[in-house]
């Protein structure tokens, strides 16, 4: 069972039907599409804390090979000023304009007790009467930069797919490795409360913070949480990533090749994820010391 005093309630505000959005750091952070979705969103509305699910119960802060994993901490002359221990917060925002009411979170995917952390997720949803929850998340894929991003979606009840056709987002199959999100809808919809997993396709040789699938993710989710939300900021950034891109690939005939395969494989496929095989690690890399670069300059 999970344990209660993991979970810190800070406020208890009168929520209209809220909808909880979520995100998560780590394996379902593919060019941190989660996090930068959901820390936009927080950042853009205005948000208090509501509660928080404390850490340690949920992370190996000292498995072999995890030095990033550990919790940062600023020292400044010799005292420790900062402790930043990955803890899941929970922030709400109280629409004047939509109908729903928001609960937006964002944490680090936990590495232990899957079923505990979820089910605090899931009693903190309840008790202040969520009705919709929206799991984001990115992934790599063989999908060309210059084509609009692919936005999927896993569902926890077949009755949300027309809204989600409805919203030009994808219904796919798969089999293959799962995140938490794959849990939580399996919970959410045993407890009877709706669930969206939404995923945005990250072109594989372009592993850098990825604001063009962000932004075509938060577009969708927008419409859908019926809230208006300034994106202009973001659009600028998604330009500004294609043209470092763009020059990236301009300086490897390899790389432009490839990428006219992959825009071939994309039209074929009307959108759906997969193409021809991901190129080798050393080109990849060699596009990521190029973006940092542009980057710094």
């Amino acid at each position: 069972m999970a344990k209660r005093e993991s979970l810190v309630i800070y406020e208890k505000p009168k929520l209209a039907k809220p909808y909880l959005v979520i995100g998560f750091e780590g394996w379902p952070d593919a060019g941190r599409v989660s996090s930068g979705a959901t820390g936009y969103l927080r950042d853009k509305l205005a948000t208090s804390l509501l509660a928080e699910i404390k850490p340690d119960d949920f992370y190996l802060f000292q498995s072999a090979g995890a030095e990033s994993r550990r919790p940062v901490v600023d020292i400044e002359k010799g005292l420790v000023s900062t402790l930043d221990l990955p803890a899941t917060a929970f922030w709400f925002h109280k629409s004047k304009e939509a109908a729903h009411d928001l609960i937006i979170s964002l944490g680090r995917e936990p590495e232990l007790r899957w079923h505990d952390y979820v089910n605090l997720v899931l009693e903190l949803a309840q008790s202040f009467g969520v009705v919709r929850i929206y799991a984001l998340g990115g992934t790599y894929d063989v999908v060309p930069h210059t084509m609009e991003p692919i936005i999927s979606a896993v569902l926890s009840t077949p009755a949300l797919e027309p809204e989600m056709k409805a919203q030009g987002i994808s219904l796919i199959n798969y089999r293959g490795p799962s995140s938490i999100h794959t849990l939580l809808l399996t919970v959410a919809a045993a407890r009877n409360i709706e669930a969206v997993s939404l995923w945005g396709y990250v072109p594989h040789y372009v592993q850098a913070p990825n604001t063009k699938v962000c932004y075509r993710l938060l577009s969708r989710l927008a419409r859908m949480l019926g809230v208006s939300l300034s994106l202009e900021d973001m659009r600028r950034s998604s330009r500004e990533l294609d043209e470092m891109v763009d020059k990236a690939v301009a300086q490897k005939p390899e790389l432009q090749e490839y990428v006219r395969r992959l825009e071939v494989e994309y039209g074929k496929s009307k959108g759906e994820p997969g193409g021809p095989l991901p190129l080798k690690e050393d080109v990849i890399r060699e596009i990521e010391d190029f973006l940092k670069r542009r980057g710094q300059e």
